[in-house]
């Protein structure tokens, strides 16, 4: 259980700035200008608000993106990962071993399902 764990946080952390490029290069017809204003959100807010008509929608709320940008997606630190499974640790493979846990996979899939109704 614990491979697939490493496995889906290791696939979907960093296949997630993927199809947030992609649906930025849909609505704009150019990627984001880097990944700090790709990681800001402004973009999957808006879209969520246009598509739900208002901006208390369940479909994307902006404690959400606080959410993620203070957890998932904050500013990678190699000397202070700790405990935390974010996409830059992940990616960088700085992750501790213990922070593959079933929840955070399940959060990274959760995430993954919240990006799919909004773009």
């Amino acid at each position: 259980m614990t491979r697939e764990r490493v496995l889906t946080l290791k696939t979907l952390l960093t296949e997630i700035e993927g199809v947030l490029q992609s649906a930025h290069r849909r609505k704009h017809g150019k990627s984001a200008e880097n990944l700090k204003a790709l990681f800001a959100f402004a973009f999957a807010i808006a879209s969520a608000e246009e598509r739900a008509g208002t901006g208390d929608s369940l479909l994307f709320p902006a404690s959400f993106a606080d959410y993620l940008k203070a957890h998932t997606f904050n500013h990678f630190d190699p000397d202070a990962v700790g405990d935390t499974a974010s996409r830059h640790a992940v990616g960088h493979g700085a992750a501790e071993a213990d922070s593959y846990t079933q929840i955070r996979a399940l959060q990274a899939i959760l995430t993954l399902d919240q990006f799919a109704f909004y773009i």
